[in-house]
């Protein structure tokens, strides 16, 4: 009994030893081998980008300010004081429909977003930081799909912690012109006039009653945020912004953010990718997955005394910067331990398996194992694997992943 009680007692603590937490991002600075945990401390090298130019946009869209692909299409708005209409694009940029959005109003439309069933259009931009009437419309994609007039639902709400409305235009933190939804709640980023943070704020689904936008985490980015998007799959966010580098000089960049947990956006890598300058780009505001890692953004006219740049619609692949990561992020997700680990000789799994595949850390495969029956520990011995590298053991019969250290 004494014997068997001391093995429990063994198991149990060796079931709890915390994961040992650091950078997990093998394109990071700091790349930790050991760290089974990402912390969101990755640092990384200075990254660019050129987005490819497809086409100048249609001068209905000179001020366009939002951007989303859905059913092999684009849909593109425009800001306050134009109509309230939604454009359809083809993937070239060219107009194909302009849907009429009834029960609206334009004030400062900034963001448009979608879910399954609905697109949802942000009526919240707020220069001058006093707006006391910030809506979020909800307009049906069953009756985008089947007319050009639609009905659109308002939801009104509030930054729960704003209390002064007498700010300076252009120099306070309560403007935004960029949310997403994700896993059943709007999330919204500011633009930071002020100190170049943006703030996260989160808006269940609800609309009825004037909502609180609750202030759930910021995050310095030296810049604007203009625009987001989300690859609902991976979970991948990106932030479109711009910054102004003295003498009105502006350059865009983009923030990759990932392998973070829950909706801690802004907990996990951080990564920003420097994507040209107003001569190239104009001034971005729209930016929208397509897949995993690539996308559209779209840009409004610039127009001054000096110089007249055109609203232009860009595509972006960023699987340089992630495909290392993807198959990873994708296994981490039901992530298990294996006793022991650090692992030697032989690893007792915590599930059963009769096909299993060994990967790399970069989630390459190695080598598959098939089995006549059942079995719950593996043999390393025999396996192509280096002593101090961390590996992943995926069953293929019930989608389980384990990882562990060889020593």
């Amino acid at each position: 009994m004494k014997i068997i009680f001391l093995l429990c007692l063994i198991s149990f603590f060796c079931i709890d030893v915390p994961a040992q937490l650091g950078c997990t991002d093998i394109q990071a600075q700091n790349f930790n081998p050991n760290a089974i945990q990402n912390d969101g401390s990755c640092v990384y090298a200075a990254s660019s980008y050129t987005p490819q130019l497809i086409n100048n946009l249609s001068s209905v869209l000179e001020e366009n300010s939002g951007i989303i692909f859905s059913d092999n299409v684009l849909y593109n708005i425009n800001d306050g004081g134009n109509q309230t209409n939604i454009l359809e694009l083809n993937l070239q940029g060219d107009i194909t429909r302009t849907i009429q959005v009834n029960t609206a109003q334009n004030t400062d439309w900034e963001a448009i977003t979608q879910n399954t069933n609905d697109i949802f259009i942000g009526d919240f931009g707020n220069n001058s930081g006093n707006r006391s009437d910030l809506k979020i419309y909800r307009v049906s994609k069953n009756e985008l799909a089947s007319s050009d007039t639609v009905n659109a639902v308002n939801q009104v709400f509030f930054y729960s912690d704003q209390t002064n409305f007498n700010n300076v235009t252009n120099s306070h933190n309560f403007d935004c012109e960029a949310f997403i939804y994700y896993q059943d709640s709007l999330h919204l980023f500011t633009k930071g006039w002020e100190n170049l943070y943006t703030k996260h704020y989160v808006i269940p689904i609800l609309f009825g009653d004037t909502s609180a936008a609750i202030l759930r985490d910021s995050m310095f980015v030296d810049g604007l945020i203009t625009d987001a998007t989300i690859d609902s799959v991976s979970g991948n966010l990106l932030l479109l912004g711009y910054k102004n580098n003295g003498s009105n000089f502006y350059t865009s960049f983009v923030y990759l953010l990932f392998d973070y947990s829950n909706t801690s956006f802004f907990a996990g890598n951080k990564r920003r990718i420097e994507i040209g300058n107003m001569f190239n780009l104009s001034q971005t505001e729209g930016i929208s997955f397509q897949n995993e890692f690539s996308g559209f953004i779209s840009s409004e006219k610039i127009s001054s005394s000096l110089i007249t740049i055109e609203p232009k619609i860009f595509s972006f692949d960023f699987s340089s910067f992630l495909e290392n990561n993807s198959r990873i992020n994708e296994l981490s997700l039901n992530e298990n331990s294996v006793y022991p680990n650090p692992s030697q000789d032989r690893v007792t799994l915590p599930f059963n398996y009769k096909t299993i595949d060994i990967l790399d850390a970069q989630g390459i495969q190695l080598i598959r194992i098939e089995t006549e029956s059942w079995s719950n520990t593996l043999d390393l011995s025999e396996l192509p694997i280096s002593k101090g590298n961390i590996y992943y053991i995926h069953c293929t019969d019930f989608k389980k992943t384990a990882k562990f250290i060889y020593k």
